[in-house]
């Protein structure tokens, strides 16, 4: 744990959007909040317009069923799903607290979670925003995110999405962007001579990406905080839309993310790219209408997207090239079935970041085992490589201990 920073306590304000939400999982998740060891703290509820779902009720029952609350409960309800993006914005405007704790309504976070986050605030003042250690509810021991790597082709990406948590990620690290599952930002950076509240037009997937490319260009940082613990059920809020709904939404506004932060070669390089992408996969018959509305709305939407774009590049401060890249960030998430991949390659990457942070020699023998045994073509048998990783001597820990044995179930073929 790191050293605690002496002061009062700033009030946090906890926002979570709901739409429909799953009952199990808004309870668990606003217990967790209830259960909080930070206080002051006020909760923001907002509604997007559910008709099937008794929310306010929801809430309301769960806070009562927690005895003393600690914190208090704004609740918006609105007539119409606004969307996640302009939910967020009237959340985070309804609130009060100095820092902002955008949580997902599927996520939980464990008691000393807001306490790590705001401990990190305070030692690093100038950074905009920290992100915990979020981990896959089931099995709780695979990572979902630890902040937010974007790519050169623009691509957001959740750090470590896939791969056990072996303690390869528990650095405090800077980072390109924070994941809006379970992110911490000062209420600050929402004013337009900062970063700006989300892009309403987004609807929602990307806003994270946006927003966090958003303060990049102008200067701001982030940083990791994964002593801070959140357990989220990936895409429990969204899976009932359907693939076409989320590909059309996250190519569209992949592009205009593009077009409105990135040096102009580059915003230039994948608006074509990605529009040939889209067109391509409409002629093979892969998501033929929604890669085609991708593809309309996207260019539709260029004249606001070139007018946000001067804005933005008139602040700019920092390069691209100092944020992009995400290298060594393949995720290892099979998307279709929203399971982590049992593979080599997701063992591999975990032991060789690990190595990175935490050089030891039986650790760094194991990784050349494993390494030979690929350029022999052993490599392909998921059970001879998980004996190798056992046989090496190194710790496993119960992590590390799940995917071996996830890999000798699956045998050859891996």
């Amino acid at each position: 744990m790191s050293e605690r920073v002496d002061g009062p306590e700033p009030l946090v304000s906890v926002v979570v959007v709901t739409y429909e939400p799953d009952p199990t999982l808004l309870e668990e998740c606003i217990s967790s909040v209830l259960a909080s060891d930070h206080h002051p703290l006020e909760l923001v509820v907002v509604d997007n317009g559910s008709r099937r779902r008794p929310v306010r009720e929801m809430v309301e029952a769960t806070m009562s069923a927690g005895g003393e609350p600690g914190c208090e409960l704004v609740f918006l309800a609105e007539s119409t799903n606004l969307g996640y993006a302009p939910a967020t914005n009237l959340g985070v405007a309804a609130g009060h607290g100095e820092l902002v704790l955008l949580l997902n309504p599927d996520a939980r976070l464990e008691p000393d979670a807001i306490g790590f986050l705001v401990e990190a605030s305070r030692r690093r003042p100038q950074a905009a925003g920290f992100a915990p250690k979020i981990l896959l509810a089931n099995p709780g021991l695979v990572i979902d995110s630890v902040g937010l790597a974007i790519h050169l082709g623009g691509e957001g990406s959740q750090r470590g999405l896939g791969q056990v948590d072996a303690g390869q990620y528990d650095l405090e690290e800077k980072v390109a962007g924070v994941c809006f599952a379970t992110a911490m930002i000062r209420r600050e950076l929402w004013a337009a001579a900062r970063v700006g509240p989300l892009d309403d037009r987004y609807f929602m997937f990307y806003e994270d990406v946006d927003w966090s490319m958003r303060a990049q260009v102008v200067g701001e940082t982030f940083w990791t905080v994964p002593q801070a613990r959140v357990f989220h059920f990936h895409s429990a809020s969204t899976r009932h839309l359907g693939g076409g709904f989320k590909t059309r939404l996250i190519q569209r506004n992949l592009i205009w993310t593009a077009v409105k932060n990135l040096e102009a070669r580059t915003a230039t390089r994948i608006l074509l790219r990605r529009t040939a992408a889209n067109l391509r996969r409409a002629v093979r018959l892969r998501d033929v209408t929604a890669s085609l509305r991708a593809t309309w709305e996207a260019w539709a939407g260029l004249p606001g997207m070139l007018a946000s774009r001067r804005l933005v590049q008139g602040r700019r401060r920092r390069a691209d090239a100092e944020f992009l890249g995400g290298v060594g960030e393949t995720t290892y998430f099979d998307a279709g079935s929203y399971s982590p991949e049992i593979s080599v390659a997701a063992l591999t990457a975990v032991l060789s970041r690990l190595y990175a942070v935490a050089p030891e020699p039986r650790l760094e023998a194991t990784l050349l085992r494993i390494s030979s045994a690929d350029a022999t073509g052993l490599g392909r048998d998921q059970a001879r490589i998980a004996g190798m990783v056992r046989a090496g001597g190194m710790s496993i820990g119960p992590a590390l201990e799940w995917l071996l044995t996830q890999m000798e179930a699956t045998g050859a073929g891996g």
